[in-house]
């Protein structure tokens, strides 16, 4: 019997356009290394490896009505900045597909740090984001969660 987590994982992806680049790469990259983006990497780790049942809904809310996209809510984060510490909250905007990549893929549309109850102009720009993809007028690549001397994340692609 094959192990299932050998036949396949979640396949993270973002997007990507002539106007922005790759804008949820530049934000990701940008995050301070401990413990935000190993905090956020360790959960995508995790709901990488998430096959035999739903995304948490801790960690997950699928936006019903919010135009196709979804959120993943990163736990908060106590951290000490500024000299003082504070609790810091991480979004993750993005959607299932799409599907010419194969059904277990995520599109990351726009990473925040959500200052408010409800981040409504995080949402409107990752479905307008999203209205670029399935338009045409934008491309999506896989993400990256390593940086690297020879990072492209904040060239500017090529139109698609």
């Amino acid at each position: 019997m094959m192990n299932l987590e050998r036949a396949w994982r979640w396949q993270f992806l973002g997007f990507e356009s002539a106007a922005e680049g790759r804008p949820v790469q530049v934000w990701f990259d940008a995050l301070p290394e401990e413990p935000d983006r190993y905090e956020i990497t360790d959960l995508l780790d995790f709901l990488q490896k998430t096959h035999n049942r739903l995304w948490p809904k801790e960690v997950f809310d699928p936006l019903i009505g919010a135009g196709g996209i979804s959120e993943i809510r990163i736990p908060n984060l106590r951290c000490f900045r500024g000299g003082k510490v504070k609790i810091i909250t991480y979004r993750i905007y993005g959607f299932f597909g799409p599907k010419e990549y194969g059904q277990h893929c995520y599109t990351f549309l726009h990473g925040n740090q959500k200052d408010v109850k409800n981040d409504t102009i995080g949402k409107q720009i990752a479905k307008g984001r999203l209205d670029e993809l399935t338009g045409g007028f934008a491309g999506i690549y896989k993400f990256e969660f390593q940086r690297g001397p020879d990072s492209t994340a904040a060239e500017r692609p090529r139109r698609p």
